[in-house]
C-alpha cells in the first residue's frame, strides 16, 4: 500500500506570505480538512527556535496553515515541550516568552502557546504502546488529551538521529522529560585520545557529567542523560559513540514515542515537512545563519508520518546528489532506522505516492 505525499516546490526567498499559501495550497489539496473536528483542541507541533537561531520555520511561513484550523472552527494551540539541555526552552515561562518574540502566540498567530508538558516538562502521561523497546512511553499530558495534532517540522540534519523530520518532532518532541530521556538513554558517550582538554563540552553539558584531568575530559556515565550536546560541541571529533548500536536503538526508540504521541489519534493527525534552509544540525542551536547542506527544496505534506519522511528524506538525497550521512559528515548515521521501525510497528507504510502541486500566485 502507498500513502500520498503531497509536495510543492518552494524557497525561503519565496518570502514567508508565499510560503504559508504555499502550505495552504498543500493542506486544501490533501483534504486534511476531514481529518479535523469542530472543537477539537488541536496542537499544531512545532518548533519555535532557539534564542539566537534564525533558520527554523518562521511564525509566518504557518499562518495560512493556522487560518484553514481556525476556520474549521477547532482550538489550536501552538506545542513544543521543554528541553533536557538548559536554555531558553528548558521551562514553560522562558519557552512562553522565547516563542512570542518569534511570533508563536496570539499576536503573531491568533492562537496561544501552551507547553503540553507542563512548568518543568514533567506533566505526562503514560501510554503503552506495547513496541519492541517500550511497553509504555511518557507523553506530554497535553500531547495526550488534544483530539488532533497539525505536526510541523523543519526538515535538517541531526547528531545522534541523522534526520530530523516528522518522526522526530513526534517522538522526541512531544515526550515529556522522562520520555525524552529514556530515549536518550541509548546514548553512551566517551572520550577518545584526540581530546585536548579545551572544556567545551563541560560548559555545554546539561547533566554536570563531564569531568576534566590533566589528560583529558572523562564522562560519568550515571550522570549522563545522552543528549548529544558534547558530540555536538566538539570541534576535534573526541567523543565518541558506537553509531551502528546506539544510534539505531535511538531512531527506533524515537519511533516508538511517535507511535505513543499519536495513538488514538488515528486519522486525526496531518505532517507537514518543510524542506526550506536544510542545515546540518537541528533548530536546538542557538547558532544564526546555519548554512544549507542543501539548496531549498519545498514543503511535503501527508496524512502518513512515515511516508512524509521517506518522501522527504529521497528529496534531499536525490537533491544532493548524495546519502544524508554523507552531507552531515559522518557515514555511519542512517536515517532509515527510524522510518523502517516505525513502519513495522503500525505508524505507517514507507511507500508513497508523490503529487506534485503547481503555484499559481493569486492574481493581483
Amino acid at each position: 500500500m502507498a500513502s500520498k505525499v503531497y509536495f510543492i516546490r518552494a524557497s525561503i526567498d519565496d518570502g514567508a506570505s508565499t510560503i504559508s499559501e504555499k502550505a495552504r495550497r498543500l493542506f486544501k489539496l490533501g483534504r486534511f480538512e476531514s481529518c479535523f473536528r469542530e472543537n477539537d483542541f488541536t496542537a499544531v507541533k512545532v518548533h519555535v527556535g532557539e534564542h539566537g537561531n534564525n533558520t527554523f520555520v518562521s511564525a509566518a511561513c504557518i499562518k495560512g496553515l493556522v487560518e484553514e484550523l481556525l476556520a474549521l472552527k477547532t482550538r489550536p494551540f501552538i506545542a513544543d515541550t521543554s528541553t533536557l539541555y538548559t536554555g531558553r526552552r528548558h521551562n514553560a515561562v522562558d519557552h512562553a516568552i522565547l516563542a512570542a518574540e518569534h511570533g508563536f502566540d496570539v499576536h503573531g498567530l491568533g492562537i496561544p502557546f501552551i507547553s503540553p508538558d507542563g512548568l518543568f516538562g514533567t506533566a505526562e502521561t503514560a501510554v503503552t504502546v506495547n513496541a519492541q523497546l517500550n511497553d509504555d512511553v511518557f507523553i506530554a499530558s497535553d500531547i495526550v488529551r488534544c483530539q488532533s495534532i497539525l505536526s510541523v517540522a523543519h526538515l535538517t540534519g541531526h547528531v545522534a538521529t541523522a534526520l530530523g523530520a516528522s518522526l522526530k518532532t513526534l517522538g522526541m518532541g512531544c515526550a515529556s522529560r522522562k520520555g525524552k530521556m529514556r530515549q536518550h538513554s541509548a546514548l553512551k558517550p566517551s572520550v577518545g585520545d584526540d581530546c585536548t582538554r579545551c572544556g567545551d563540552c563541560r560548559t555545554h553539558c546539561p547533566a554536570e557529567a563531564i569531568t576534566l584531568d590533566h589528560v583529558k575530559a572523562h564522562i560519568d556515565q550515571e550522570k549522563c542523560i545522552g543528549c548529544a550536546e558534547c558530540v555536538a560541541v566538539c570541534r576535534f571529533g573526541a567523543v565518541e559513540y558506537d553509531w551502528e548500536q546506539e544510534n539505531e536503538i535511538l531512531q527506533r526508540s524515537v519511533a516508538e514515542h511517535a507511535l505513543g504521541a499519536l495513538k488514538g489519534k488515528e486519522n486525526r493527525s496531518v505532517f507537514f515537512n518543510f524542506l526550506l534552509t536544510v542545515t546540518k544540525d537541528c533548530d536546538c542551536f542557538d547558532s544564526a545563519d546555519m548554512p544549507k547542506i542543501v539548496d531549498d527544496i519545498g514543503i511535503a505534506a501527508s496524512n502518513d508520518p512515515v511516508a512524509v519522511d521517506k518522501a522527504s528524506l529521497d528529496l534531499v538525497e536525490k537533491a544532493a546528489g548524495k546519502k544524508l550521512g554523507k552531507l552531515l559528515a559522518n557515514d555511519r548515521l542512517d536515517p532509515r532506522h527510524q522510518i523502517r521501525h516505525a513502519e513495522l510497528i503500525g505508524l505507517g507504510h514507507s511507500r508513497y505516492d508523490l503529487v506534485q502541486v503547481d503555484w499559481q500566485p493569486a492574481a493581483i
